[in-house]
């Protein structure tokens, strides 16, 4: 048993900001699958959205995220959040992030950041560090955390299952309510699991687009934090409502990775393969229309033409402007032999981002007494039915600092006894087939039928074929040793049928979430949340 204060499962930045913050009332661990860099974080490109201009408004970017989330975000939570993210990029500059600066030869001062535009926004608001914002503020947090005594790392391990009521014997009576008490942790070197006990228990675990086969995601976002949560008991909402970002590098033997909407920005434009724009048929802002926007009119283009792709063409952006704020995709797309100042990127949607999570408050509270959710992994409201470009880093940082900020209470925390980690069985070669194959599946099924555009008879067929494959997978997981991949794939398929049964639930269309038996809003019965 390894006992703390603070356990905090994930390393982007919700979970470094918490557990940076809470190091200040207690000790804390730091759970991360692989490394501390692989994580969603450190591949956001575009950057972090926030009031940083003298001719911006609070007003605008609440009205801006509000309108993009197809005005199903909480109005409250919005503005909160936003009112926060100057003051909170000051926090990430102090902590050492180099943002880019309009003069580099000037001062340091906040009214000297350079700032971007991306698709939804009406002003230029969005800090940046070239294209690579996210793995800026990843060096900045990690170094603080390791110069932290407070703060112990264990890279390399996955958080199997949260400590609750359902694992204690009841030997002491009924205890009412759900509650916390840590997480079972496996160290993926040796597959042994251990005890995590803490007092307050922080998922940072980020989102879920790998169950879709086509996605910008690091490897390691497979759903764990929600499947953890909605296994205890927690509820998540508006599963539904699955970002599809617009541009994707497509290769047809090759992980995509993403390009950023601040090349759109720069003023690239969207072009089908006969040279021909379409996206000003689809929405004033053309280009810069919100995501769900630009997604749903390429998939709509794609499949009128039978094509795979379009392309990005940013042929009329200055070359200098491209090689230096755009360093990452310059350097990808010349590896694909590809060079974005001279000819255009070939690029798809692909699944990105989840506007849906574990219900949870703008402290980061949940259902889960002593269980704290932060990041992708949230539900918070801030995003509504589609997130705004660049708001998933402000609302990581503006919630898990409010989280950390929070009185701790340990002295109040006590805890049953807990059991070790039992495992079933021996691990099964023969059936290792059973998880291989299902993870595969999940993804076609989930790229097929469950995709930008959707209709309730291919959604119905999936739920009833997900369904089989997570008995499949449970039933390995309740009779082997636990390995990774089981554990992730008994994930993807909760989180799978998650969004499938929220999806059926709504029956119109809104925001990320197309329905083509329903393709208009109904503001009527829908304006609410999908809670499951």
């Amino acid at each position: 048993m390894k006992d703390f204060d603070f356990l905090v499962i994930g390393s982007g930045i919700a979970g470094l900001v918490y557990a940076i913050e809470s190091s200040k009332q207690g000790t804390v661990a730091v759970i991360s699958k692989k490394s501390l860099y692989e994580c969603n974080t450190d591949y956001a490109q575009g950057g972090i959205a926030a009031v940083l201009d003298a001719h911006d408004s609070f007003e605008e970017h609440i009205h801006d995220t509000y309108i993009a989330g197809a005005e199903l975000g909480k109005k409250e939570v919005i503005k909160q959040i936003i009112s926060e993210g100057p003051a909170l990029i000051k926090y990430l500059v102090e902590m050492g992030t180099d943002f880019t600066r309009r003069d580099e030869n000037y001062d340091r001062s906040m009214e000297n950041l350079s700032l971007t535009r991306e698709g939804g926004h009406s002003r230029n608001r969005v800090a940046y560090a070239a294209d690579s914002t996210g793995h800026q503020i990843m060096e900045a947090l990690i170094r603080n955390c390791k110069n932290n005594s407070n703060i112990t790392v264990f890279e390399n391990h996955m958080a199997v299952d949260l400590i609750t009521q359902h694992h204690i014997p009841q030997t002491e009576g009924f205890i009412p309510g759900i509650t916390c008490w840590g997480a079972y942790v496996m160290d993926n070197s040796t597959n042994q699991i251990d005890i995590f006990r803490a007092k307050k228990t922080m998922l940072a675990t980020g989102g879920a687009s790998c169950i879709y086969s086509h996605n910008t995601n690091s490897e390691i976002a497979t759903g764990d934090g929600m499947a953890m949560a909605r296994l205890a008991g927690a509820r998540l909402a508006n599963m539904e409502f699955v970002q599809f970002h617009p541009t994707a590098f497509y290769h047809a033997e090759s992980k995509t990775f993403l390009i950023s909407e601040a090349l759109r920005g720069e003023g690239a434009i969207l072009r089908l393969q006969d040279g021909s724009e379409f996206m000003g048929n689809y929405h004033p802002m053309g280009n810069l229309a919100p995501r769900d926007i630009v997604s749903q009119a390429i998939d709509a283009e794609l499949k009128k033409r039978g094509d795979k792709y379009c392309y990005l063409d940013a042929t009329n952006v200055d070359k200098e402007i491209l090689r230096n704020h755009f360093p990452f995709i310059n350097k990808k797309c010349l590896e694909y032999g590809v060079d974005f100042t001279k000819e255009p990127i070939p690029v798809a949607p692909a699944a990105h981002y989840f506007c849906g999570g574990i219900l949870s408050t703008i402290n980061g509270i949940t259902d889960i007494r002593n269980l704290f959710a932060a990041g992708e992994v949230a539900c918070t409201g801030l995003h509504g039915a589609n997130r705004l470009a660049s708001n998933s880093l402000l609302e990581a940082l503006v919630i898990a600092y409010h989280a950390g900020q929070q009185p701790s209470n340990l002295k109040d925390v006590s805890f049953p006894p807990i059991p070790e980690w039992r495992d079933q069985g021996q691990f099964n070669e023969n059936e290792w087939v059973v998880i291989s194959h299902n993870r595969e599946i999940i993804g076609t099924i989930m790229q097929g039928y469950v995709g930008i555009r959707r209709s309730r008879r291919l959604l119905k067929y999936a739920l009833s074929r997900m369904e089989n494959i997570y008995t499949e997978i449970n039933n390995f997981y309740q009779h082997n040793t636990v390995r990774k991949e089981v554990v992730e794939t008994r994930n993807m398929a909760v989180i799978s049928t998650m969004v499938i049964r929220s999806a059926l639930t709504r029956k119109e269309s809104r925001g990320a979430h197309c329905v083509i038996d329903y393709p208009d809003r109904d503001d009527k019965n829908y304006k609410s949340d999908t809670i499951i």
